[in-house]
């Protein structure tokens, strides 16, 4: 059985002791046998490949699965770290673990999900609802007294069901990395939760676009988010490409939300600002650092002129509350 004494006390892993690849060994084990993400993200900014083979050895205990349930950012960043390090067995299984704690994330925070009720009135037939003010209202146009109603006096209501759309259009340039990782992948999570009886569509973009979930693919919240993960965050930010493929995709969609989430800082393309007059109720959700920045000054024009809402994200777990107001 190993000795993990030696690691126990040693939170900072200071120097001498972040030198001595032993001590480094022993403690990613140690931490990953408690379910410690901030401990492996400590030891992971000494030595990746230290904290990758401790993952590749598949031990993930109940306490390191619930750690990431409870801590999706920290999962989310160390998985992020050391992925392209661990072999491919442990990558998947990781990943998977990861994708559903951010998935389950979102289901205890947005229960429920978006298919609203439409009713308009109707003949009436028995077992549907009906409308009571609105019935009494024809009784008395009619002069009638309640003894003497019969199913023709009845305003029904017709119940249909509102399918609600949705394309989701993430920036994966260069300057999206850390925490705006997590925040799209909450993001596809919840539209994916939301919208069981709908479609929707997930695009991403650096250089060029590209589908990460079409329209009428059936792909699961776990894989689009496990999709999400592994994007590699390079390339130079062509929002305009996004927001036309976003605009392909939206084709067979009924009144479609388009939300773009990005800093804003584009740099290739052509203005993205004339693909936008092409489109209704484009929201866009900053994740830059700045309010004033200019990528936030973008976003703001890009959101007036796409007749929809401008958001300024600056927590991922803002985005539930964020999401039910752009999806009611």
């Amino acid at each position: 059985m190993t000795d993990y004494s030696q690691v126990r006390n040693i939170p900072g892993l200071r120097e001498p002791l972040a030198s001595d690849y032993e001590v480094l060994r022993k403690a990613a084990e140690y931490y990953l046998m408690k379910g410690d993400l901030q401990g492996l993200l400590r030891i992971s900014n000494y030595s990746q490949i230290v904290v990758a083979k401790a993952i590749s050895k598949g031990n993930f205990t109940p306490k390191m699965v619930s750690s990431l349930e409870r801590d999706p950012e920290a999962a989310v960043r160390l998985y992020r770290q050391v992925r392209w390090r661990l072999n491919e067995r442990a990558r998947r299984m990781f990943r998977r673990l990861v994708a559903k704690a951010v998935v389950n994330l979102v289901v205890k925070g947005g229960r429920g999900n978006l298919e609203e009720d439409r009713r308009s009135e109707a003949s009436y037939e028995v077992g549907m609802d009906f409308d009571v003010e609105r019935t009494i209202e024809e009784l008395i146009e009619r002069g009638k007294k309640i003894d003497e109603l019969n199913y023709s006096d009845i305003v029904g209501l017709d119940k249909r069901r509102s399918e609600c759309s949705a394309v989701v259009i993430i920036d994966s340039s260069g300057s999206m990395s850390g925490r705006k990782i997590l925040s799209a992948a909450t993001m596809a999570a919840l539209i994916s939760h939301k919208i069981r009886g709908g479609k929707y569509s997930v695009i991403g973009f650096n250089t060029e676009a590209f589908p990460i979930k079409h329209v009428n693919e059936s792909k699961g919240s776990i894989e689009v988010v496990e999709d999400i993960l592994d994007l590699v965050p390079l390339g130079y930010t062509n929002i305009a490409d996004g927001l036309i493929k976003a605009l392909e995709e939206s084709k067979s969609l009924v009144n479609p939300r388009f939300i773009l989430l990005t800093d804003g800082e584009y740099n290739v393309g052509e203005d993205p600002r004339k693909v936008v007059s092409r489109m209704r109720g484009l929201h866009v959700v900053y994740v830059g650092r700045r309010s004033s920045s200019r990528g936030a000054k973008f976003c703001k024009d890009l959101a007036r002129l796409g007749n929809g809402k401008f958001h300024e994200l600056r927590d991922p777990q803002e985005i539930p509350r964020l999401m039910r107001s752009i999806l009611s």
